[in-house]
């Protein structure tokens, strides 16, 4: 699968590339209008869903149609002397098709959140659901490269402690295995031990 991601949902737009260290994310969607990085150190292991919001523009446009609606009802209502209790079912009548419009837009997509300091947000819908689930676990599985690289190595200018407890977090995290453990392990206690004698001589 590519490293990028483009979605687009009516006149929202959003993109993501997962570079090495980092995901360059640029949204444009009713909520949010920004570009900017987050870092693959940042990203958490957890996610949840929220429903979308309706478009403004949208928003005003129902509004328009239903209230357009109700006069021209209205004014047939009284151009035909109609009873009060007609105009108030006339007012519900017109009503309606805003409630329902604005509903069935609500329902369309979803954002699903990754867990994150900066804000990241998939739209999410039942046609690009398999690709953004898709793409998240790539984004973990490089996440889990991009700590192995970094961690799974000797450094010969940290404590032992520190890298030891580096590893068990890799082998905790299932990032490594453990045979990868135990030879990373048993490595640093050799480079070690190596040059604790060497200096003792």
């Amino acid at each position: 699968m590519e490293n990028k991601l483009e979605i687009k949902f009516k006149n929202q737009k959003q993109s993501f590339e997962i570079l090495e260290n980092e995901i360059v994310i640029d949204l444009n969607t009713v909520k949010h209008k920004l570009k900017y990085n987050v870092q693959l150190d940042d990203i958490q292991n957890n996610w949840h869903i929220t429903n979308g919001i309706v478009d403004l523009k949208t928003m005003r446009l129902y509004t328009s149609v239903s209230f357009n609606i109700f006069l021209i009802l209205c004014c047939i209502a009284l151009a035909n002397n109609a009873p009060t209790q007609a105009i108030y079912f006339l007012i519900l009548l017109s009503l309606l098709p805003f409630v329902l419009i604005v509903n069935i837009h609500k329902k369309v997509y979803e954002e699903k959140h990754i867990g994150s300091s900066k804000l990241f947000y998939f739209i999410y819908t039942k046609q690009n659901a398999t690709e953004v689930d898709a793409f998240i676990k790539l984004i973990y599985k490089k996440q889990n490269e991009f700590y192995k690289k970094k961690y799974f190595l000797i450094d010969p200018v940290l404590p032992h402690g520190l890298q030891y407890e580096r590893y068990i977090w890799l082998y905790n995290n299932k990032i490594i295995d453990e045979n990868e453990f135990e030879v990373i392990k048993e490595d640093l206690d050799k480079y070690y031990n190596f040059n604790i004698n060497n200096f003792q001589k």
